[in-house]
């Protein structure tokens, strides 16, 4: 048995190695031909067939792997059967050479190869893109030749381009010589498209100044047809600021407003759709809106833009930031214009040696201030009348009726460098509603911070600190005792200029930016008014960041006859304190204080300590409240056509007064507003007689303001001039008939039936 055994090992030993060989030369052959098929396919793509030659080549003879891995199972074989051979006596076998050393290194070789064909692989990838990128570069090359042949071609066509026929042009040649010799003398020529060749001197001479045929083929284009289809889009919210700020860039006039802008940002866009979801604004049309704040134009010497960031007054470019970020989300067109050469432009009109251009927008509403309204006037000249109802004036203290009356201001000596306008007097915008004469616009209440500063500010508490309210040394002058007194409760701190004379106990934070004010404010007990400025934006800031504001009395009241600051300005308001707005509002926000009486200053201390309110800001002046209004006003409000009513007659309620008694106080002391839009309505016998009063007699005048209104006798005066309708004066001897309306809490400006 023993000896039965040793040959039927032998023949397994055989077996084996016959099996071994055979699988090892199935694999190695048969990723040979799939690398071989891999190197094909991709060398198959090279240009002029050389990757195939070599391609071709490499299958005609093996790699020297392959060649390696052949000889090595050649050897082996021959090692087995030298084993069979050496085992005729069937004795234990020798054992085999260990080949595991070869073998390792002929995988290696193996692998190095397959990396080889990878990189081969790549780079055939490689150049058969770059290969690409030439063809697509000769066929860009071949295009810009075509195209500067096409331009020479066309550059000749144009120094020889055709005289048409002159018929009915007879200036048309001594027009073309002028323009060959003097098209250079000024640089207008050239934004019309003007370049020196005889087509370009006809083009201009046809299409922008008609002394010409027009060229056949072309037509003379009309901007303002061309801005018909802008007009008839339709407004929609808007859901940035982003669009606005091309507009204001490089631009020093509007860099002041750009920052206010920018920070605001956010809060408008969620006021505009809150606003659209409460409401229906989408059958609105897109206005094409001319704003010219005539303050910000080099023209006008006040710098206010420059100085902004140095301590300059900040209330008018507070309400152009928010009036400008108004009209944008609700979707207009706005053209902003900052100096006068740049309002003709936009208005179409001749700058220099040029023709006007038509007006390249079609003005639907023009906003401007006084300032930049002389500054239309004088521009337009004699077509100031086509523009005239279309003017809304920035006006932050109002302008009354008889100022704006100029053969009534004079008459009377009203006269005032800001009146004589005779406009409607609901023309003028005021940026509190301190006048119902005029109409409310406002601004925005800013005091919301971003999302990290509200963080950072939600974990410190009031501090016992006040803010004092003055930009300017001069504000401060005279106030030590009162500024002493609130020192004794509260830390003292200022934002006023460094060269300033303050008392040394004042922590001064210099000139500081909007956002810095918001903390001082988020920080402070107090707002402490100083009595000037007048009606700004601050205290109502401070109240919307929790802080109360300490606002002074001023008795006398001021007025344009007892006071430098009004006595040129176009009304008679008379103001009972820094801020008549805030003082409407009252305790606790507001405490009413006579800075020389200093026990009151004391009661007034005492009882802001002993309180905490909470933020605070009227609907009106916050920025939904603000695109509400303006949104309604420019839908609704409209003095170019008799036939459009605003508000609603529904909205009339009529209130007799008692002699003596404005329409104003007595719209208000029943609870209403005086809306002077109504006047016309109540300005006859008729109308009178449907509110129950019975006229005995009657008689149109132009000799008062307070009318319509009846003396003792049943005497009824009616208005003879629609510009002398007023809501705010009164006549000892007359009792005046008022139109008075409702109005939405906290919006005033707008009735129930007004939105």
């Amino acid at each position: 048995m023993r000896k039965l055994k040793r040959p039927l090992q032998g023949i397994v030993y055989v077996l084996l190695g016959v099996g071994f060989i055979w699988c090892l030369t199935y694999f190695i052959l048969s990723n040979t031909d799939e690398g071989g098929k891999t190197v094909t396919s991709h060398d198959g793509v090279r240009p002029h067939g050389s990757v195939k030659a070599d391609a071709s080549r490499s299958e005609a003879r093996p790699t020297a792997p392959l060649t390696d891995i052949m000889k090595f199972i050649a050897k082996f074989a021959d090692d087995l059967l030298n084993i069979v051979a050496s085992s005729d006596d069937f004795s234990a076998p020798s054992p085999l050479k260990d080949y595991k050393g070869e073998w390792r290194v002929l995988q290696i070789k193996l692998e190095a190869e397959e990396e080889k064909a990878q990189m081969r692989d790549t780079m055939i990838k490689e150049l058969r893109s770059d290969k690409l990128h030439l063809q697509e570069q000769v066929v860009h090359l071949e295009e810009l030749l075509k195209l500067k042949a096409g331009e020479d071609a066309q550059s000749d066509d144009q120094d020889n381009c055709p005289l048409p026929p002159m018929d009915g042009h007879p200036e048309c040649i001594g027009k073309l010589k002028w323009m060959k010799e003097m098209w250079e003398s000024d640089s207008c020529y050239r934004s019309y498209g003007v370049n020196g060749s005889q087509c370009s001197f006809l083009i201009y001479l046809s299409e922008i100044e008609s002394w010409c045929p027009v060229l056949q083929g072309r037509t003379a284009s009309s901007p303002v047809e061309e801005n018909s289809e802008e007009v008839s889009d339709q407004a929609v919210i808007q859901r940035s600021l982003k669009g606005l700020y091309s507009s204001m860039e490089n631009r020093t006039q509007f860099r002041w407003i750009q920052g206010r802008i920018l920070s605001m940002e956010k809060i408008w866009f969620k006021a505009g759709q809150s606003l659209s979801a409460k409401y229906n604004l989408t059958e609105r049309k897109a206005k094409q809106i001319l704003v010219h704040p005539g303050a910000v134009t080099d023209e006008s010497g006040f710098r206010i833009a420059q100085s902004a960031f140095s301590g300059g007054p900040l209330g008018e470019l507070v309400q152009w930031s928010d009036l400008i970020s108004t009209l944008y989300i609700l979707g207009h067109r706005l053209h902003l214009s900052a100096s006068v050469p740049e309002l003709k432009h936009l208005l179409g009109l001749s700058t220099d040696v040029c023709p006007p251009r038509q007006s390249a927008v079609k003005v639907d509403l023009i906003y401007t201030d006084i300032i930049g309204l002389k500054q239309i006037q004088s521009a337009l000249d004699t077509s100031w009348t086509q523009y005239k109802c279309m003017i809304r004036v920035l006006d932050s203290f109002g302008t009354e009726p008889d100022f704006n009356h100029a053969a009534w201001a004079e008459e009377h000596y009203l006269k005032s460098p800001f009146g004589g306008l005779n406009l409607i007097p609901m023309q003028f915008y005021t940026m509190f509603p301190h006048t119902p004469d005029n109409t409310f616009l406002g601004f925005v209440v800013q005091h919301q911070l971003s999302s990290q500063e509200t963080q950072r500010l939600e974990s410190v508490k009031k501090r016992n600190r006040a803010l004092v309210y003055g930009k300017s040394a001069a504000f401060w002058e005279g106030k030590r005792s009162y500024l002493d007194t609130i020192h004794k409760h509260l830390e003292i701190h200022g934002t006023v200029d460094d060269s300033a004379q303050i008392p040394e106990y004042v922590v001064n934070h210099g000139i500081v930016k909007g956002t810095e004010v918001q903390t001082l404010l988020r920080q402070s007990k107090v707002f402490v008014g100083l009595s000037f400025p007048y009606e700004g934006p601050a205290p109502l800031e401070a109240l919307a960041n929790g802080c109360v504001f300490l606002n002074p009395r001023l008795d006398p009241p001021l007025n344009s006859l007892n006071s430098q600051f009004f006595s040129e300005k176009p009304t008679m308001r008379e103001l009972t304190s820094q801020h008549p707005y805030a003082e409407a509002i009252g305790e606790p926000y507001v405490w009413m204080v006579d800075m020389y009486n200093l026990t009151d200053v004391e009661r007034a201390l005492t009882g802001i300590l002993n309180q905490n309110i909470e933020p605070y800001v009227p609907y009106e002046f916050t920025s939904e409240g603000m695109l509400q209004r303006v949104n309604v006003l420019i839908e609704k409000q409209d003095f170019c056509y008799a036939g459009r009513r605003w508000p609603p007659r529904s909205a009339l309620q009529v209130v007799k007064a008692e002699a003596g008694t404005s329409c104003k106080q007595a719209c208000q002391d029943a609870g209403l507003i005086c809306e002077p839009a109504f006047f016309p309505d109540l300005n006859s016998v008729m109308s009178l007689a449907d509110y129950g009063l019975n006229c005995h007699t009657s008689q149109y005048s132009e000799s008062s303001v307070v009318l319509p209104a009846y003396d003792q006798q049943k005497h009824c005066l009616l208005q003879a001039d629609h510009l002398l309708f007023s809501c705010v004066r009164s006549d000892a001897l007359l009792n005046r008939v008022c139109p008075c309306r409702d109005y939405i809490k906290d919006q005033r400006a707008l009735c129930t039936a007004c939105v």
